[in-house]
C-alpha cells in the first residue's frame, strides 16, 4: 500500500499540486470566491420570490417585480463580478496595479458585448453580463493582465518621473496597453463582427458537457478525494476548474426556478452537499458519528473536536487527527462513500425524485439544512440526505472497526508499558 501512495504522490499528486500553484488558476480560484456573497444574496431574493408555498406566493406576487431587481443585480451581473475579481487577482500576481488590470479588463469585456442595432450603429447588450458571459469574462480577465505585463516588460509604456504620485504614474503606465487591448476588442467585435461569446462557448463546451454527466462528475470527485488522501487539499487544487462551470449551471437553474420552468442541470453548484460534503469532503460526518461511540479513548476524545466542526462541513481536524491522509485503512471508504452517494443522488435528481440545486448557500451549512435550502425547500431531499448519512455509516463501519481495534491495542500497550515503568 505504501508503494501505491508513493506512485500516486509522484505521478499524480505532485503534478496537480504544481498546477494548483499556477498564477492563472490561483487568480480564477480567488476571483470566483468573490462571487459567493453575491450568489447567496441573489438566492435570498430568489427564495423570497419563489418559495414553494401557495399562501406565501399569494402574499408575495404583487412584489415580485421588486425582488427581481435584487436577483438581476447579483446573478445577472456574475460575469462583471468575475472579470473584475479575476483580473484584479491576476494583475496582483503579475506585479501590476491590480485595480488598473481589473478596470481595463472590465472595459474590454463590455466592449465586446455591443450588438448592432436597426438603422446602423451599435448598442451595449447586457445579455452576457450574467451566467452566459462567465467564460468570456475569465478569458478576458486572463488576457488583459498578461498583455499589460508584456507591454511593461518590453518597456512600451509611459513612465513619469519618480516624484509623481503613484496613483498618477500608474494611470499613465497602463495607458498604452489599455489603448491596445480596448482597440483590439473594438476591432474584433465592431469592425470584423466576430461574436467572441459564441467562440468561447465552443472552446469550453467539452469541459462543460463533461461535468454535466455522471461519469464526469464522479471522475472529478475521485481526483479531489485522491488528492486529500495524499495530504493535498483537493478542493482547492481543482476549485478554479469546476467552480465557474457549476456556478453557471446554478445560475441557469435559479432562473428556471424563478420562472417556474423545468430545472435543466443536476451537477450545479450545491450538488456536492449531497455526498461529497456531508460533514466535510469525503462524507466524513458518518465517521465522526462512529467515533463518538468508539471503544477507543483517543477516537472518543477526537470526536469531541470533530463533531462541532463536522456539523459545519469542516473536517480538517479529522483529516489530520484521525488521520485520513496516507491511511490505507480509511482510504477506501473515504473515496468510495462520496462516489456511491453522488451517483445515487445524480440518479434521483435525474428522475426528479428529489429536487435539483437552485439556491446558493454557504458551504458550511449543516447537513439536512443544506438539502432543504439548496433545493429550494424540497423535503424529499432532506429525507434523502438523512438516508445518505446512514448509508455512509454502513460503508465506513467495517473499516472503522479495523482502525479501532488497532488503536485500542495501541492504547492497551501504552497503559501496560506505563504500569511496568511505574
Amino acid at each position: 500500500m505504501s508503494k501505491v501512495f508513493q506512485f500516486i504522490q509522484e505521478n499524480i499528486a505532485d503534478k496537480l499540486a504544481v498546477m494548483s500553484e499556477n498564477v492563472i488558476l490561483q487568480a480564477i480560484r480567488n476571483g470566483m470566491m468573490v462571487t459567493i456573497p453575491f450568489t447567496i444574496i441573489g438566492s435570498l431574493f430568489l427564495i423570497l420570490g419563489s418559495f414553494p408555498s401557495p399562501i406565501w406566493e399569494e402574499i408575495i406576487t404583487p412584489y415580485k417585480g421588486y425582488l427581481d431587481v435584487g436577483y438581476e443585480f447579483t446573478f445577472g451581473m456574475i460575469a462583471i463580478i468575475v472579470v473584475l475579481s479575476v483580473a484584479y487577482n491576476l494583475g496582483r500576481n503579475l506585479g501590476l496595479n491590480p485595480l488598473n488590470s481589473a478596470v481595463v479588463a472590465m472595459i474590454t469585456f463590455t466592449t465586446i458585448q455591443v450588438e448592432p442595432i436597426d438603422g446602423g450603429g451599435f448598442a451595449l447588450s447586457t445579455a452576457n453580463f450574467g451566467v452566459t458571459g462567465i467564460f468570456t469574462a475569465i478569458m478576458i480577465a486572463i488576457l488583459v493582465p498578461y498583455t499589460m505585463a508584456a507591454f511593461q516588460k518590453m518597456n512600451l509604456v509611459i513612465r513619469l518621473p519618480g516624484g509623481v504620485p503613484s496613483y498618477v504614474s500608474d494611470s499613465f503606465l497602463s495607458l498604452l496597453p489599455a489603448t491596445f487591448v480596448i482597440l483590439l476588442a473594438w476591432a474584433i467585435r465592431v469592425f470584423f463582427g466576430f461574436d467572441v461569446n459564441a467562440i468561447v462557448g465552443v472552446i469550453f463546451s467539452p469541459l462543460v458537457d463533461g461535468l454535466s454527466t455522471l461519469p464526469g462528475i464522479l471522475l472529478m470527485c475521485f481526483v479531489v478525494l485522491l488528492l486529500w488522501t495524499c495530504g493535498l487539499n483537493g478542493d482547492s487544487v481543482l476549485n478554479g476548474i469546476y467552480t465557474p462551470i457549476m456556478l453557471a449551471f446554478l445560475a441557469e437553474n435559479s432562473l428556471a426556478f424563478k420562472t417556474g420552468a423545468a430545472i435543466p442541470h443536476i451537477t450545479a453548484d450545491g450538488f456536492f452537499h449531497f455526498g461529497l460534503w456531508i460533514g466535510g469532503t469525503g462524507a466524513t460526518f458518518a465517521l465522526v458519528l462512529l467515533m463518538t461511540r468508539s471503544k477507543s479513548k483517543t477516537y472518543r476524545s477526537l470526536s469531541k473536536v470533530c463533531l462541532p466542526a463536522g456539523t459545519f462541513t469542516i473536517n480538517e481536524p479529522l483529516v489530520f487527527g484521525f488521520p485520513i491522509m496516507f491511511n490505507p485503512v480509511v482510504m477506501i471508504p473515504y473515496i468510495l462513500t462520496p462516489l456511491v452517494l453522488s451517483a445515487a443522488t445524480y440518479l434521483l435528481m435525474h428522475f426528479n425524485i428529489i429536487g435539483r440545486p437552485v439556491i446558493a448557500i454557504p458551504w458550511t451549512t449543516p447537513p439536512l439544512f443544506s438539502a432543504f435550502l439548496v433545493t429550494g425547500g424540497d423535503f424529499r431531499a432532506v429525507i434523502w440526505q438523512a438516508i445518505e448519512i446512514i448509508i455512509a455509516i454502513c460503508i465506513y463501519y467495517p473499516f472503522f472497526k479495523v482502525a479501532e481495534r488497532t488503536k485500542v491495542a495501541e492504547e492497551k500497550l501504552a497503559e501496560e508499558t506505563a504500569l511496568t515503568n511505574a
